[in-house]
């Protein structure tokens, strides 16, 4: 039973997505194969990563890296370690990520960001379980288990030469997928509760969370284009704002309008500097006004230009959310990576 309890507490949620996703955490947890967990930005990816560790059974930590937050340059002795004098300011030695790791599981978020030049080293020490620290000549072994997640379409990736198909099947061998929060709205309401419990420890906030219903039913019916990370966002202004008394619909209707205006804002800009690089000809809206001022332009190209447009506004719209952005175009994920190649975004 506490191992239930313990998977309920990281893993929020009874819809059947989420009863789906705990099921795949229970079936593979024992087993010491690689997991790659796939998922829009914010969705929890390292909750999942937390729970594998936890019901894994093995003594050693999980120890997380962000491969996206790193430096390359600096990306290899974050993972591998260093000898004392590998390189400039390396006053001494250092353990990595991989050996931090023993006995535990290494999870390596954002592993679509990885370099190619240390995606085969990290191939190598999928393989054989050893890896050679920076500036040294000595091979460490090490017993560790693999998570990966990442945002991105690593198929995509490797289709396009950016990420290895080696390991691309190697890191991929149980995929775990967690779906958006705006597919899961019925979750949304036990979600806030659950935050809410997390955030009066952070808040120093002893008293009894309220919630009117108008207001729960306001932040179900919000797509969440920023997932779980934004919802926390939310819930933490919204009791800062409320200061113990119950949450109404009004001021959830106000974080939201700010919410989106923010996101309007950053939108515009994207577009705008999209813009920048149209030339006149290209940005045409009023296409009456331009002929009547003896306009000219070639139709096959221009309507490449406005396709173009639209396309990335929808993915800049979807946050790089692929499949998201397909939807709103009405193309299939295939015919959106063709169209988005073909124009070079």
């Amino acid at each position: 039973m506490s191992f239930i309890n313990n998977l309920s507490r990281l893993i929020v949620g009874t819809s059947d997505a989420m009863m789906a996703l705990r099921k795949s955490v229970i079936d593979v947890a024992e087993h010491n194969i690689p997991v790659l967990i796939l998922g829009p930005s914010g969705s929890g990816k390292e909750l999942v990563a937390q729970s594998l560790s936890e019901l894994s059974g093995r003594s050693g930590k999980l120890v997380s890296v962000n491969c996206a937050s790193i430096p390359h340059s600096l990306l290899e002795a974050e993972l591998f370690g260093y000898e004392k004098g590998a390189f400039t300011g390396a006053s001494k030695s250092h353990k990595g990520k991989f050996e931090q790791a023993h006995n535990g599981t290494l999870f390596l978020d954002e592993i679509g960001d990885m370099p190619q030049a240390l995606q085969s080293k990290l191939l190598r020490a999928l393989e054989t379980k050893t890896f050679t620290p920076v500036g040294s000549s000595r091979e460490v072994a090490v017993d560790f288990r693999l998570v990966c997640a990442t945002h991105k379409n690593l198929y995509k990736q490797v289709v396009t030469k950016t990420f290895r198909s080696d390991l691309f099947f190697r890191i991929s061998a149980f995929p775990i997928r967690i779906p958006a929060l705006r597919d899961r709205s019925e979750d949304i309401e036990k979600l806030i509760f659950h935050l809410a419990q997390q955030l009066s420890v952070v808040l120093g906030d002893s008293g009894e969370f309220a919630i009117e219903k108008d207001a729960i039913w306001l932040l179900k019916t919000f797509p969440w284009p920023g997932n779980i990370r934004q919802l926390r966002n939310v819930v933490e202004c919204l009791m800062i704002r409320a200061n113990g008394a119950p949450i109404t619909a009004q001021q959830v209707q106000k974080v939201l309008r700010e919410q989106s205006r923010q996101r309007l804002h950053k939108d515009t800009q994207s577009s705008a500097s999209l813009s920048k690089a149209l030339s006149p000809v290209e940005s045409v809206t009023d296409y009456r006004s331009f002929f009547v001022s003896n306009g000219k332009l070639i139709i096959a190209d221009h309507l490449k230009s406005v396709e173009k447009e639209v396309i990335a506004a929808a993915i800049t719209a979807a946050q790089d959310d692929y499949d998201l952005a397909a939807q709103m175009l009405h193309l299939s994920l295939p015919e959106l990576f063709e169209k988005k190649e073909l124009h070079g975004l």
